[in-house]
């Protein structure tokens, strides 16, 4: 939940924004989205969240969050938890994202998922409109989320480490269409273990942005090695938590990238964070996203 969050605060979704996921689960991104947006429409004293949207507002606003998933129980449990968490009449759909054109037209201005990184035997079987011929699901869900924003959109995604690294063709020509189509902007780094004890996978966070990605050369490298708690199967909470400083120069990059000015790092910064140009990591051909390889 504490990841979903930060993912929620660095993209900053907006009331009047679509929001969508692909993978939807049991809706985690969809409520993290909902009560940040009502956070910061709460009218000044108020304890009531989004006391400062009008009713109007309120029922387009409930109306722009939908959620995809292909497993029917997971619909099911999915919009119990959106009704517990006041949402009146929530938009989930059981849905193929990766094999079915039916929502093939429909885009989003934000898109947050955690998709699957589990690819069945044999391989996805894909339909021919994506723009990456792959059989991999974190390859294709990466591509579905870049073909569905709108010209302003945003998106933070939860993705396996062989997004990031991967030599293969179809990983490779991903990573290129990311950052020369302007879509990325910051990839962070998480430690192996975040997700026990369901998975020990090595996972990092994309995060896109179609404005502000136009507006530099360069991607903003950001490593979080420690979450506020042990990477141990129960998860214990520790003292150390690095997501805190990692939140404060995403935003601090967002904003400098919005006025047009330089982001400059402290020198404690500069042990976890790191810029690097566009041209540099196209370089060799292979659109490597691994911070530590560019770091001085």
């Amino acid at each position: 939940r504490h990841i979903i969050n930060f993912i929620v605060s660095i993209v900053d979704p907006q009331k009047t924004d679509k929001i969508l996921d692909p993978a939807v689960g049991t809706a985690g991104f969809l409520i993290s989205a909902y009560q940040h947006i009502l956070r910061q429409n709460t009218k000044s004293g108020s304890k009531l969240p989004g006391s400062g949207l009008s009713i109007d507002e309120r029922k387009r606003f409930a109306g722009n969050f939908v959620g995809y998933d292909v497993s029917h129980d997971l619909v099911r449990l999915s919009l119990v938890n959106l009704y517990l968490h006041n949402f009146a009449d929530p938009k989930i759909h059981e849905y193929d994202t990766l094999g079915n054109l039916d929502r093939w037209d429909d885009d989003f201005d934000c898109i947050l998922t955690n998709p699957p990184f589990m690819t069945p035997k044999g391989g996805v079987k894909p339909h021919k409109k994506f723009g990456i011929q792959a059989k991999r699901s974190e390859v294709l869900f990466v591509d579905y989320i870049m073909e569905h924003l709108n010209p302003n959109g945003k998106a933070g995604i939860i993705v396996p480490e062989g997004i990031i690294f991967q030599s293969a063709t179809a990983y490779k020509a991903l990573r290129k269409m990311m950052i020369d189509q302007n879509f990325l902007y910051a990839v962070v780094s998480l430690p192996s273990g975040i997700f026990q004890p369901y998975s020990g996978v090595k996972t990092s966070i994309l995060l896109m942005d179609r404005v502000l990605a136009k507006k530099t050369k360069a991607i903003l490298f950001v490593k979080v090695e420690n979450d506020g708690f042990d990477l141990g199967a129960q998860r214990r909470p520790i003292d150390k938590n690095d997501l805190p400083r990692a939140a404060e120069i995403l935003k601090r990059y967002k904003l400098n990238l919005q006025m047009g000015k330089p982001l400059e790092f402290s020198d404690s910064e500069k042990s976890y964070a790191n810029l690097v140009s566009k041209e540099k990591i196209g370089k060799s051909g292979d659109y490597n996203l691994s911070g530590d390889r560019y770091r001085e």
